[in-house]
């Protein structure tokens, strides 16, 4: 019963741990990656250098994009809308891990309960039976003493 309480003892624990490193995890969704971090850094960049050379030269920009341009966007916003569906499967994972979690630790609290309750029962019957044990051993002291003068009778008269 020992190991099974230490062991409950143990998962106990373990859900603790898991759930207090869940709950230190960064959310997805409020900051970007260390490569999306880079990107974005870059992208800024270049914005504030034709930002720069706009203001300076107060010309207009090309009214059409060049086809580089075109499939730099559109790799761009694919690269985000896979993205933002990943962030969204690692929060459905998030939450379901939590729900499993929480399952878990009610899950192990009523073991941990049956456990005890088991503990008690095996308690009650082993000094249940100590106690018949002991009323035994003085029932059969109680024959051993009326017996005794008996057999000190029957020792010192043999032939009798």
């Amino acid at each position: 019963m020992a190991d099974l309480a230490d062991l409950e003892q143990r998962i106990a624990q373990a859900f603790a741990r898991i759930s207090a490193g869940l709950d230190r995890l960064p959310d997805p969704a409020s900051r970007p990656s260390a490569d999306q971090a880079e990107h974005i850094a870059h992208l800024q960049a270049q914005l504030d250098t034709e930002r720069a050379a706009r203001s300076h030269d107060h010309a207009p920009l090309e009214a059409t994009p060049n086809q580089d341009q075109t499939a730099e966007v559109a790799r761009l916003k694919r690269q985000v809308d896979e993205t933002d569906l990943e962030n969204q499967r690692l929060h459905a994972s998030i939450a379901q891990l939590r729900q499993d979690l929480r399952l878990m630790e009610e899950q192990a609290d009523a073991n941990l309960a049956q456990a005890s309750l088991a503990t008690q029962n095996l308690q009650a019957e082993l000094d249940a039976l100590t106690q018949a044990r002991e009323a035994e051993t003085a029932e059969i002291a109680k024959i051993l003493a009326a017996l005794a003068p008996l057999v000190d009778a029957e020792e010192a008269n043999p032939h009798a």
